[in-house]
């Protein structure tokens, strides 16, 4: 995207100075190999973090200051990305010319309050604060069961195995082996080995950022993002069984593409045409002209090199929707679409694009996706304007199944 200012020195940084926004977004992403050994302390250092510091060492206290910098809002969280386990602090403040005061270098001050020096003690974390973030962070991963859709899909990830396989929270079990010292060497893990960047979006320029955040360039090592290997396994197949009225089907299919290529941008139009938009393939015969799924639609993951089926369906359809599913995938593999269609799709790329401007986070979260991507934004249009059906066809016939997953319910 034109005006973002990239630069490096111990952390790397993405500043996007536009003055549309009525406020600052501040990202600081800590990124780190995903393992199942580490994850549960991960997942759930940063709720810990946001809610105290040593310098403001309860929930009240240190939510004054935020409140008292026109209600600043810190957000953090943990996610997995690829092969990466990432934790993420996020920072919205109002723009300093709408109140007249440099508000930014104040909440910018707190928020390194919070990295630099959290509510520990003794080579541990709080017990009490810790007790009660574990009794939330059960409750998180205990809700994924009752969302059948998500749950549908961890399991299907299970079955691809590998990273994949690594549910972000960590398991129950994991979590029970969280302690209030396992979560300060996971501290001291994350702030001296992950690798740290930066994004900023607002009405900002590279010396204000540079010299906020100078205070934090003590941090993390500039190690390069890990990036997942082509990887095809033994087609796998479960079915499993629950109380639910309507059944989840949902499938893998393998792709040796790899993220920082044009290719990765021309299968966010093979997705969208075989799943991604309400024009697809799938929903326009699965769900539309067969009348089979209640939902159906398809996701691309150009870091997990996978592309994603989800369809929500009647047990006694299980068996004809796959079918259908299948003959969908031929027909783009044979080319079977319009031109028109083609360009819909594009279109709706292109739209989706147009949008990030409207959005901080939106903004934050392409920027994100950027570093792997060698691309600017005008760059990634272009490559969709010019997929042609012949690119389409190439790959879409690069898609190999590789498992099945139904979580079934109701009568067979």
């Amino acid at each position: 995207m034109k005006g973002i200012v990239q630069f490096q020195h111990q952390l790397h940084y993405s500043v996007y100075p536009t003055k549309k926004f009525k406020t600052t977004t501040c990202l600081v992403s800590f990124a780190a190999p995903l393992s199942a050994e580490t994850v549960a302390d991960r997942a759930l250092l940063p709720f810990i973090m946001e809610k105290s510091t040593a310098t403001y060492p309860s929930i009240e206290l240190f939510h004054t200051p935020l409140e008292e910098l026109y209600d600043t809002n810190l957000y953090a969280g943990a996610s997995k990305i690829g092969k990466e386990h990432v934790i993420q602090f996020q920072l919205e403040v109002v723009n300093d010319h709408l109140v007249g005061e440099d508000v930014l270098s104040q909440a910018i001050e707190l928020l390194e309050d919070v990295l630099l020096r959290p509510n520990a003690y003794d080579g541990a974390f709080q017990p009490l604060i810790v007790e009660q973030e574990r009794r939330l962070q059960r409750q998180r991963i205990e809700s994924v069961y009752d969302d059948k859709m998500r749950f549908a899909q961890q399991r299907l990830q299970e079955m691809l195995g590998g990273e994949l396989a690594i549910p972000s929270l960590g398991t129950l079990e994991q979590l029970d082996h969280v302690t209030p010292k396992s979560l300060y060497e996971a501290y001291q893990s994350m702030i001296h080995h992950d690798r740290v960047d930066i994004y900023v979006v607002g009405d900002v320029n590279r010396e204000q950022v540079e010299q906020a955040f100078n205070p934090l360039e003590s941090l993390g090592t500039r190690r390069p993002r890990l990036l997942p290997e082509a990887s095809r396994g033994e087609f796998k197949r479960l079915e499993e069984h629950q109380d639910i009225k309507q059944s989840k089907l949902h499938l893998a299919y393998a792709l040796d593409v790899d993220p920082r290529t044009e290719d990765a941008i021309r299968m966010q139009v093979v997705n969208g045409l075989f799943g991604g938009f309400p024009h697809s393939k799938l929903f326009m015969n699965v769900r539309e002209k067969e009348s089979l799924a209640y939902y159906a639609a398809s996701q691309y993951s150009s870091l997990s090199r996978k592309l994603f089926v989800y369809a929500g369906i009647d047990a006694s359809n299980q068996q004809k929707t796959e079918q259908i599913i299948e003959e969908q995938l031929n027909a783009l593999q044979a080319g079977e679409f319009e031109d028109e269609t083609l360009q819909q799709t594009k279109e709706l790329l292109f739209h989706q694009r147009r949008q990030l401007g409207d959005s901080p986070r939106q903004l934050i979260a392409w920027m994100s996706g950027a570093d792997v991507r060698p691309f600017s934004l005008d760059e990634e249009m272009a490559i969709i304007e010019n997929t042609t059906r012949e690119h389409v066809v190439a790959l879409a016939k690069e898609m190999v199944l590789e498992a099945v997953y139904c979580l079934k319910g109701g009568e067979v």
